[in-house]
């Protein structure tokens, strides 16, 4: 959470209207089933940022990274079909 981007993200703007006129963060995400193809879908925009905390993620062997988990609103619902492509489950 002390990197200069993830400082820039939570620049005290992240609860207000404001943030989303400064700051463009375009979410892409990757399909565990598609992982060898390193396909990546863009799904939409961040408006808002929630419950950003530290955490640690462990590999398969065994080393540790730290990583920051949140909670990213998006300005648009995610299409349906892409939706379901990208979890396997209908859209609600």
């Amino acid at each position: 959470m002390q990197s200069p981007e993830f400082k820039w993200l939570l620049d005290g703007t992240e609860h207000t209207s404001e943030w989303k006129n400064r700051h463009f963060v375009p979410i892409f995400i990757r399909r565990k089933a598609e992982e060898k193809e390193k396909s990546y879908y863009y799904v939409g925009s961040a408006v808002a940022v929630d419950d950003a905390h530290e955490s640690v993620n462990i590999a398969d062997d065994g080393t540790q990274s730290k990583v920051v988990i949140s909670t990213l609103k998006l300005a648009k619902p995610v299409d349906p079909e892409l939706y379901r492509h990208l979890t396997g489950n209908p859209a609600f």
